[in-house]
């Protein structure tokens, strides 16, 4: 009885394993034809689908997707797979994507290998991605994608501008670029090595004229000349991270606009550093900066995507016909890109600048920051954002030294006076009040070590979006209109007032103190005698002559008395003269 029962079993044996064979090919057969038909429902291409039935791997070839304003092509994508003919596969994939192309209008990123590793790429995750009709976006089917980490060994970008007859050219790469912690499309931490960049700026000959025959010639057109090649500027960067860095959002605002639903803020990425940046310029001139560093960028959708934007840009007419025009509606379309920003702020830190042309000279900046918007944590105050809304961008410690064989006159009256380096600093801050049809300058400072500050801010009234009009009778017009609401200036003194009281003195022959009280006189009575002599007048005349007995401060400010401002009009309705400009204002003086 033992023979027979033994075939009974291998008689089980191998018809179990025919089944599993068949079911292995029909797994096979489904995967490849699912993802095919999922791709095509989604309006991507797939080359070729290699499902392996024995170890879960799939492969595939030739992947191409395109939207409307991006391209992905994918040479090959192969998972590492699992035990197929056991289990479905439940642990997340590895992933190797090969020769890997995006393309964003101008923008061409190349990959040529990416290692995705414990990603949702699975076969469902992969019918996931492309689980969509064809109008699905790129950034929508980037918040389905997660991993434990991505790894660049080499990103390559190339970039093609055209602004009328000129053309820019960018190349360069980024270096062993990682990505760790991907939830839907939005990684933890992205770090880089560094990498390297290359400019070149082209400019075409103009385009021959229809039926002007060139010179000595009895041609129909004039040939055209040949194209300049301005230069190229080349750099290179070190290690650089971005956290939370949202590279869904960061697509969708590069390719899709906000459309009419709900448009909120998102924060695109947090904490960011690059260090040592060195380029050199065309010309010769190089520069350094030590580090760059910002605590994040917070954004919502445009009104059109950025991609668009850019076209919409390089389409314009550049001729000396339109120039001006279209130069006007850059400026427009640059606001426009600026309203999608909610905050943000970058400060470079530590920089060296040398001049090799014409005359070669070096200076160092001590730091410079751009901030936009209000700040999102106030309760970390940073410098770089504008107080109170709106744009802010300060340059501090610009520090060089005077040449002590210089030839230029100022440069002689500085070294005359005792400087021999100076430490300068700029900033200016404002913001733009939509609903008041208002500029307000918050802050307008240029000031140096061991010299002092002026200071001016101020309110602009009736500033509509006509002063931006490609029209250059509307922009005359709505430049007739403004208005000056109120306006301040205050004086610091840190030394130059007294050089300089003192070096007018020496040329009169005179003692500084007598030259103090000379012009203290005539401040007293010239003043109010040149605005009419109101008591207005008179503060602001004894203020300055306090001012000049003792630099220190002088704060002057000025209001209209009519709440709309004071604008041409009502200077030409005065006929320019200063007592009857008073009357209009409120002045007040004080000196410190």
């Amino acid at each position: 009885m033992a023979r027979p029962r033994s075939k009974a079993v291998l008689l089980s044996a191998v018809s179990l394993a025919a089944l599993a064979g068949v079911g292995a090919f029909g797994a096979k057969v489904t995967t490849e034809r699912s993802l095919t038909a999922a791709a095509t429902r989604a309006g991507a291409s797939i080359g070729g689908v290699e499902a392996n039935p024995i170890d879960g791997r799939i492969v595939l070839r030739d992947l191409h997707l395109a939207g409307t304003n991006a391209t992905v092509t994918i040479g090959r994508v192969s998972t590492t797979g699992g035990p197929a003919l056991i289990t479905p596969a439940l642990a997340a994939e590895d992933v190797t994507l090969e020769n890997v192309t995006l393309i964003f209008g101008p923008f061409r990123y190349i990959i040529p290998r990416m290692t995705v590793v414990g990603s949702n790429l699975d076969r469902a995750g992969i019918e996931a991605l492309f689980a969509a009709n064809a109008s699905d976006t790129l950034a929508n089917r980037l918040t389905k994608l997660s991993a434990s980490s991505l790894t660049i060994p080499e990103l390559k970008f190339e970039q093609n501008l055209t602004f009328g007859e000129v053309t820019t050219r960018s190349t360069g790469n980024y270096v062993n670029l990682v990505a760790r912690d991907i939830i839907n499309g939005r990684a933890a931490i992205l770090i880089a090595d560094g990498g390297s960049y290359s400019t070149t700026v082209r400019t075409e000959a103009p385009k021959p004229t229809p039926g002007a025959a060139p010179q000595g010639n009895s041609g129909s057109d004039a040939p055209a000349k040949a194209a300049t090649q301005d230069g190229t500027t080349t750099g290179t960067y070190g290690a650089f991270s971005v956290a939370d860095i949202d590279f869904a959002f960061l697509t969708r605002l590069y390719t899709e606009g906000a459309g009419t639903g709900a448009n909120p803020p998102v924060q695109v990425y947090g904490p960011f550093k690059m260090v040592d940046m060195a380029m050199t310029e065309a010309n010769g001139t190089k520069i350094n900066i030590a580090e760059i560093f910002g605590d994040g960028f917070v954004a919502r959708l445009g009104k059109k995507p950025l991609l668009s934007l850019v076209e919409t840009l390089q389409k314009l007419p550049m001729d000396d016909a339109n120039k001006d025009k279209s130069s006007f509606q850059i400026i427009g379309e640059a606001m426009a890109m600026f309203e999608s920003i909610v905050s943000g702020a970058m400060t470079a830190r530590a920089i060296t600048v040398e001049v090799t042309d014409p005359d070669p000279f070096k200076f160092n900046v001590g730091d410079f920051t751009v901030g936009l918007g209000t700040n999102p944590t106030p309760q970390k105050a940073n410098a770089a954002y504008p107080t109170q809304g709106g744009m802010r961008f300060a340059v501090n410690d610009i520090a060089l030294a005077i040449p002590p064989d210089a030839d230029n006159d100022f440069a002689k009256r500085l070294t005359a006076m005792g400087y021999k380096d100076l430490s300068l600093s700029f900033a200016i801050e404002g913001k733009l009040n939509e609903a008041g049809k208002e500029l307000v300058i918050n802050e307008f400072s240029f000031g140096g070590k061991d010299m002092g500050r002026a200071t001016i801010s101020g309110v602009v009234g009736n500033v509509t979006p006509e002063l931006l009009s490609s029209e250059e009778a509307v922009r005359n017009a709505a430049g007739m209109a403004l208005t000056v609401k109120n306006l301040a200036v205050t004086v610091d003194n840190a030394g130059l007032a007294d050089k300089l009281l003192a070096e007018e003195a020496a040329k009169q022959n005179k003692s500084p103190d007598a030259l103090k009280t000379e012009y203290g006189m005539i401040a007293t009575v010239g003043v109010p005698s040149f605005l009419g002599g109101s008591a207005e007048s008179k503060a602001l005349g004894a203020a300055v002559a306090r001012f000049i007995a003792k630099p220190g401060q002088i704060a002057v400010k000025a209001a209209a008395k009519d709440p709309a401002g004071f604008g041409l009009a009502d200077y030409g309705a005065t006929g320019g003269q200063p007592a009857a400009i008073l009357e209009q204002i409120d002045l007040s003086a004080e000196a410190k």
